[in-house]
């Protein structure tokens, strides 16, 4: 993720994804690499979210009245925009998660959660429908500026008691959290998810939630739904083989088998996958003599050395989804997780430097790696 951003002054300083209210009564991150402000509440929500950044910005709009947030570190809460249901808006260093709280059955019997819309406008970018059931804004030269992936939703069964990852940090003596570091933005360990594919029409996005995940016999509240935007100059992807998704991952996942180790209960014998974009526009024209990837690692089962593998994926794969990645073989679109497993030890082990006399100058395009173990 980024760690550092320019203010207005121009000087670099880290990033803080901390919501604090501005002057102009709008919500934003103290410190990001996007343009993001939130509405301050207390009116229509027309306003609900504007992204943007040098090369153009998106407005997405709330269809009814929305209150004043409370704000919570890098979340906003907008408490009770249904009945039972309150709108969470998490700042990251690249845009936002938003989120859908639905509390109780009841509140989920809302007739208004059958399909979600939000109204959408933007400034020098078109709103398209992305690969896979995401949602881009391109430029007017057809370069993706923003983008998200299919809408997720899961419900809250992983809190039932169910197995957990014991993961141990090389700093520190107690278990690392098992959950994302934006809690609440994504599926948990043995929650039930389903994807959403996003619909884009005339200034309109919108998501058609999984009535059987939302009102079934078997939910377990709170249910959260999750429509997505982020930056669209690089993304990251753990696909698991159970079916699950975490676009943007952020925290302590891993790559290789997770299954039963020593003292360790990881999960149900499934694997990890962790999949890395990166956009070297500023780069077209220059000449790339070498290149390093760096993973920092917190963790592993065992202190022996192992290889991950790190191959280069072909660039012309559509980028606009986690959907667009191969789904693992007998992959359910709707699974119960398992527990997320740490990583093992690596050395990395990645391509080395271009033949003399084979240079070729670097075209303006995206390149991905993938982890494997």
């Amino acid at each position: 993720m980024p760690q550092r951003a320019k203010g207005d002054d121009g000087q670099w300083q880290a990033v803080d994804a901390t919501l604090e209210k501005r002057a102009d009564g709008t919500v934003g991150p103290k410190s990001a690499v996007v343009d993001l402000a939130c509405s301050g509440g207390g009116g229509a929500g027309a306003d609900l979210i504007e992204l943007g950044n040098e090369r153009g910005s998106i407005r997405l709009g709330w269809s009814g009245t929305l209150p004043e947030p409370r704000l919570d570190g890098a979340k906003a809460v907008y408490p009770e925009v249904f009945e039972g249901v309150d709108l969470e808006l998490t700042a990251t260093a690249e845009g936002y998660r938003e989120v859908l709280v639905v509390k109780s059955a009841e509140a989920a019997a809302n007739p208004a959660l059958e399909h979600i819309k939000l109204t959408a406008t933007a400034a020098d970018l078109d709103l398209v429908a992305g690969a896979g059931g995401g949602l881009r804004a391109l430029d007017q030269d057809g370069n993706t500026v923003f983008r998200g992936p299919a809408g997720q939703m899961w419900d809250s069964a992983g809190q039932e008691g169910g197995p957990s990852t014991q993961l141990m940090s090389a700093a520190a003596t107690e278990p690392a959290p098992d959950a994302p570091a934006e809690k609440g933005t994504q599926p948990g360990a043995g929650d039930t998810s389903a994807v959403m594919p996003v619909h884009v029409d005339d200034r309109t996005v919108s998501v058609k939630p999984d009535l059987g995940l939302l009102r079934g016999e078997e939910a377990v509240y709170p249910v959260y739904i999750d429509p997505s935007v982020g930056l669209g100059r690089s993304e990251r992807t753990v696909l698991s083989s159970d079916g699950d998704k975490f676009w943007q991952f952020n925290g302590d996942y891993g790559v290789g088998r997770c299954s039963v180790a020593g003292p360790y209960y990881c999960g149900n014998n499934y694997t990890n996958r962790m999949l890395f974009e990166f956009s070297p526009s500023k780069l077209a024209g220059k000449y790339v003599l070498d290149a390093t990837f760096r993973a920092y690692e917190t963790w592993s089962f065992s202190c022996d050395p192992k290889w991950v593998d790190l191959p280069v994926t072909s660039s012309r794969t559509p980028r606009s989804s986690t959907t667009t990645r191969p789904r693992p073989a007998g992959a359910p679109r709707r699974s119960r997780s398992g527990a997320t497993p740490p990583g093992p030890a690596a050395r990395s082990r990645t391509p080395g430097p271009p033949r003399p006399g084979r240079r070729s100058p670097a075209r303006p395009s995206t390149r991905s790696a993938a982890l494997w173990s």
